[in-house]
């Protein structure tokens, strides 16, 4: 199912993603998830439940005075785009500005939240380890169509699929480089603790002959395939040039490093080293450092006035002030934003580059405080379940951990999780870092290090 949002263009049309929420809600009855083991577990659960409650009241019709009351621009603003008259019409209107956009966003939310507790439900009885292996396919194959994409064709999917969004720059499955880079900041670094979790604990000491042969037995051996995707996935990443990509990657860099420290025995520490000396090599060997240098340049140089990200973040901070309350509705930011827009003139402006602001003036406060307060118990339950966690799960769970921080980083400047397949997989992210650890009927903790590897 990941795999099929994964690779039909991010799951970004209606005939990808619709199939992808209904066979995840099968997904659900089937396995049946239980109700979280804790109060913490269970107030991220009901937040979640909450927030798409929000989205489904603002499609909910009601009268245009209650309208007026909540969102005094609304009816005004829909005025503007569907060139009706305001208040015209006693009929009961939905808060929303775009019921089919935001109904939309609903089926894409709900999908995410079906996975996440479909997956928890999955890596309590000890699926992780096959989760994380399809990622690693996933990823790799998406890499190298992108770099066999990037030397071909910049304005064909896969070289031969023309996107609908004229504005679309593809980049592997993807329509758009950010987006890509979103999926991959958070793949790399699951898949590089779930390669370290899988390292041998306690190497047998060998001579310099003995130690060549081990290694050349590893060629074929699911290290090393672990390995080479996460080297792909990073050189397609600086092909990309994605800056916001960039900045995330370090980010998950820096958060492994830390969450890692007091985990590391002798031979993982050795996979570390490996891996880091074929990253070194595959980016100074293939990666395009011209390109990353101009697009460096372009973010420290001037820009010009009307005309930038911050120009675009101006335009939407006059939205969030007209819709404090209950937002233009979720998934409408691409059509309410044309009312405001002075940025980017003779562009049609589809998202706010900022996940933050587009989120607040989308949901407004009625979608925006349940989103932070399940920002907040999920971040508070992911450090629970690290210091928890005593078996070899924990570096799987650090890398789980490290990829949402990334793509929490990279939101700053893009909106990538509004691609179905970037939801999915930070869904999946969620249910590997939250999920709690199997026991035995003693009360032991199980360690899955090897069994569900």
């Amino acid at each position: 199912m990941l795999g099929w949002v994964t690779f039909a263009a991010g799951g970004v049309y209606l005939w990808v993603w619709l199939p992808a929420l209904v066979a995840v809600a099968v997904l659900f009855l089937f396995v049946g998830p239980k109700l979280a083991d804790n109060r913490l577990a269970r107030l991220a659960d009901i937040a979640l439940a909450v927030s798409a409650t929000a989205v489904v009241l603002q499609l909910v019709p009601l009268p245009p005075g209650v309208i007026r009351l909540v969102d005094p621009h609304a009816l005004t603003v829909r005025a503007s785009l569907w060139l009706v008259t305001a208040g015209a019409s006693a009929s009961p209107v939905p808060l929303t500005i775009a019921p089919v956009d935001t109904l939309a966003a609903l089926g894409i939310l709900s999908s995410a939240l079906l996975a996440f507790w479909v997956c928890r439900r999955v890596c309590e009885i000890g699926g992780t380890g096959r989760i994380v292996r399809a990622i690693a396919v996933i990823g790799l194959i998406g890499s190298i169509a992108a770099i066999v994409q990037h030397s071909q064709s910049q304005e064909l999917i896969y070289g031969v699929w023309r996107p609908l969004d004229a504005g679309a720059r593809p980049f592997g499955p993807f329509v758009n480089r950010n987006h890509f880079a979103t999926w991959v900041v958070m793949a790399c670094p699951l898949v590089f603790g779930y390669l370290l979790a899988r390292a041998p604990a306690h190497p047998p000491s060998r001579n310099l002959s003995q130690r060549i042969a081990a290694a050349l037995k590893q060629l074929g051996s699911m290290r090393i395939w672990l390995a080479v995707s996460v080297c792909v996935m990073t050189l397609a990443l600086l092909i990309s040039a994605s800056r916001s990509g960039l900045i995330a990657a370090m980010c998950a860099i820096v958060v492994s490093l830390a969450l890692r420290a007091g985990a590391i025995q002798p031979a993982v520490r050795s996979w570390m080293l490996f891996q880091g000396a074929a990253l070194v090599l595959v980016a100074v060997s293939f990666a395009n450092f011209d390109a990353l240098a101009k697009r460096v340049d372009q973010t420290l140089g001037p820009s010009e006035i009307a005309r930038g990200r911050t120009a675009i973040w101006m335009d939407t901070l006059h939205v969030i002030r007209d819709f404090p309350l209950t937002g233009l509705g979720a998934g409408t930011y691409g059509a309410g934003i044309a009312v405001y827009q002075t940025a980017e003139p003779g562009y049609s402006i589809g998202n706010a580059h900022n996940h933050y602001l587009q989120l607040a003036a989308e949901g407004g406060l009625l979608v925006g405080v349940p989103a932070v307060v399940t920002l907040g118990a999920f971040l508070a339950l992911c450090g629970r379940r690290l210091k928890e966690d005593g078996s070899g799960d924990y570096l799987v769970r650090a890398g789980a951990v490290a990829g949402i921080v990334a793509v929490l980083v990279q939101s700053v400047w893009e909106t990538g999780l509004r691609m179905p397949a970037n939801a999915m997989l930070l869904a999946v992210l969620g249910a590997i870092a939250t999920h709690s650890a199997v026991r035995t009927a003693g009360g032991a903790e199980l360690s899955r290090s090897r069994t569900s590897c």
